[in-house]
């Protein structure tokens, strides 16, 4: 979860807490600089940038930050009367960007209805002037439209656009409309926009061969990470099997695919091929996490009896084990899969210092999935130490 700026902060504020930042990141490291502190602390805060938090602090609107982030908490809880409370209170804040109640980024209240699942919500906020296509350059340029398409949230994405919402190249990607792409990157167009998704490459969002066939054509990057460190490729693996034919196209166009790729895709027998040659792969922890992130059972039980390990780690974001990504996922049968092969019911992510029960929590509420609540009261009842193995 992002963290709340003080009420009205000043920019002589803004300094002095970057400097007072680097001491505290020279003392674990020493050769730490100025522009690392500050994009630490501008990711601390929910910015993508530290340019893009000195904006904010340079041209506030006088809104209490912490006022903010408790109204998006409110609409993320999916409370509905204390929502209709705070509009009432101060209609405004259906406008306002804050922190994210979950992670990072500065979302709208309409973001977050969308990616909470919370449609009496959703229909609160756009009543009360919510505009349906929010304000997106704090948020990753995501609007709540493609939010909605993404999520397959498909009674908000009609809300939206009867609304008004405009369909731009983010949205007419993820829907997979080759004729809007066409209109949008005409022939001879020389670049494309300068804003990809999430600091990446905009072949991450490419849902048809044809738009990777386009966007290559553009100049798009095909080996280009997203701040989190994932490449196009690696992006489209995780959309699992519809993601086949877009990993296949951007392979046949010489991109090199990580087994990972493979693992999220469920192809055990290219697997079994890699291991050939190298029976390492197998174990990697990277493999195990594809296939458990994306509910490939049977991948994942041939994999652990590969003698893959059961406590294996992201590399990526809060480095959660193997047992969180499906805690997170509300997978239950994921879930007993692992705890028994040894998986950890207590080990702790690297950024929340969190339990696979509390990531189940948290994701209950911020998709409201009730399947996340089964994998947290399942890995209660396990106590301490459920497994001989640990």
């Amino acid at each position: 979860m992002a963290l709340s700026l003080p009420p009205r902060p000043s920019l002589e504020w803004l300094r002095k807490t970057a400097k007072d930042h680097l001491r505290a990141l020279r003392a674990a490291r020493a050769d730490a600089t100025l522009a690392q502190a500050q994009l630490d602390l501008a990711r601390q805060y929910g910015f993508a940038s530290w340019r893009a938090l000195k904006a904010h602090i340079d041209r506030p609107d006088g809104r209490d930050d912490r006022a903010v982030g408790l109204f998006l908490e409110r609409v993320g809880a999916g409370d509905l009367n204390a929502v209709r409370e705070s509009l009432a209170a101060d209609p405004g804040l259906v406008h306002a960007t804050g922190p994210h109640p979950f992670w990072g980024g500065r979302p709208q209240a309409l973001h977050v209805a969308v990616e909470s699942r919370h449609r009496d919500v959703f229909d609160v906020l756009l009543k009360a002037g919510a505009d349906p296509d929010g304000r997106n350059h704090e948020y990753d340029h995501w609007s709540p439209l493609a939010l909605a398409i993404d999520r397959g949230e498909l009674g908000m994405r009609r809300a939206l656009l009867d609304a008004g919402a405009r369909t731009g190249l983010m949205e007419a990607l993820l829907l997979g409309d080759d004729a809007a792409v066409a209109e949008l990157l005409p022939g001879g167009r020389p670049v494309l926009p300068a804003d990809g998704p999430n600091g990446g490459s905009w072949l991450a969002l490419a849902r048809t061969e044809t738009a990777i066939d386009r966007l290559l054509e553009l100049g798009a990057d095909p080996r280009a990470p997203d701040r989190w460190g994932a490449s196009p490729i690696e992006a489209l693996s995780r959309l699992g099997p519809a993601g086949r034919p877009l990993v296949a196209r951007l392979r046949s166009r010489g991109v090199p695919a990580a087994p990972q790729e493979y693992a999220r895709l469920g192809d055990q027998a290219f697997l079994a091929e890699l291991a050939g040659s190298d029976p390492a792969v197998l174990r990697s922890e990277a493999v195990l996490m594809g296939a458990v992130d994306f509910g490939h059972h049977e991948l994942a039980e041939w994999l652990l009896a590969q003698g893959a390990d059961a406590n294996a780690r992201s590399a990526l974001g809060s480095r959660g084990t193997a047992l969180h990504s499906a805690a997170w996922e509300g997978d239950l049968r994921m879930a007993r899969i692992l705890v028994a092969h040894g998986a950890d019911t207590q080990a702790r992510d690297a950024e929340h210092d969190n339990t696979p029960a509390g990531w189940a929590r948290v994701s209950a509420r911020s998709t409201s999935s009730p399947r996340c609540l089964d994998v947290a009261g399942y890995l209660d009842s396990l106590g301490e130490n459920p497994n001989p193995l640990q």
